[in-house]
């Protein structure tokens, strides 16, 4: 699997992770805490912070001005690594003075062209796979990507750090028969490369 490295200033702490690993886990991962109130949903934008260089790719921007994102500002939980990457973490109260507190709406509407079957950005694929064997050495994580392209067609996926560390063993109990949660490409990048969110057991 493709790894990069990822470096935080100004600490100068680095870490390398997985292709697809998003900025927070990877800042977790370097042993680094982000304020992130809202649990990762993007919604109160704490964990932003700047790509000074690199490359990451953004899956939202709210609670960030236009010009926040052109200079490179983006929310850890909602960005992920695609590159070797440098980021700055700024200090706390200078987040809170850049967030945007207007980019709210009463209510959420659908588009009137929207399609569930093909707009949806989350899709549940069932997976049977075939266990190890003396034969057949691959390693889990390659083996469900295996299995998703033979089954579904799904090429070049990735996957976020925390589900990696979990895979083995989920497989295992659930006997090699899982349902794989998948991320699409979104209404904001509709040809953004496939991630895996979450493995459940059985169907």
């Amino acid at each position: 699997m493709t790894t990069y490295s990822v470096t935080f200033t100004p600490s100068n702490t680095a870490v390398a992770v997985p292709v697809g690993t998003l900025l927070n886990e990877a800042a977790q991962e370097a042993g680094l805490d982000l304020n992130m109130p809202c649990g990762g949903q993007g919604r109160c934008g704490r964990c932003a912070v700047l790509v000074e260089q690199g490359t990451v790719r953004r899956r939202s921007n709210l609670r960030l001005s236009a010009d926040d994102v052109a200079q490179g500002y983006c929310l850890a939980c909602q960005t992920v690594i695609e590159g070797d990457a440098r980021i700055l973490i700024p200090p706390q109260e200078k987040i809170e003075r850049r967030l945007v507190t207007d980019r709210t709406v009463a209510a959420i509407e659908a588009p009137l062209d929207y399609d569930p079957a093909r707009d949806q950005v989350l899709a549940a694929y069932y997976l049977e796979l075939d266990p190890p064997s003396m034969d057949d050495q691959t390693d889990d994580w390659s083996r469900v990507q295996r299995a998703l392209r033979r089954a579904h067609g799904i090429e070049r996926i990735a996957a976020d750090l925390g589900i990696l560390r979990t895979l083995g063993r989920t497989l295992r109990a659930a006997a090699w028969q899982v349902t794989a949660i998948v991320e699409r490409g979104g209404w904001d990048d509709p040809d953004a490369a496939p991630r895996l969110v979450d493995v459940l057991p059985g169907r």
